[in-house]
């Protein structure tokens, strides 16, 4: 008997969609953040867009491998706008 493991039941076991879906050999899986530099796979970032702000993770799409953003949270755990902006530009973002 199979079973198919769908990526909800996967995640839902701990699994993420990079462990499911891995890479591509000889492709490079990044996202870019809003100065366009490079985010690598599994990195969270706080994002700024039309007034409001979310936390997103850089993941891999299970249907056609390539990175996206998926929002985690509404709003960021830092203290404001500056405290971010500085914490991503420490951190070479």
């Amino acid at each position: 008997m199979a079973f198919l493991l769908l990526p909800n039941a996967a995640m839902a076991q701990g699994k993420s969609m990079a462990e499911l879906y891995p890479p591509l050999p000889g492709v490079e899986y990044y996202c870019t953040d809003s100065h366009g530099e490079r985010v690598e796979l599994g990195q969270v970032i706080c994002v700024s867009a039309s007034c409001s702000t979310w936390m997103a993770r850089c993941e891999m799409t299970a249907s056609n491998r390539m990175a996206m953003w998926r929002k985690m949270q509404d709003g960021c755990p830092m203290a404001s706008a500056g405290t971010v902006l500085e914490r991503l530009r420490r951190a070479n973002f």
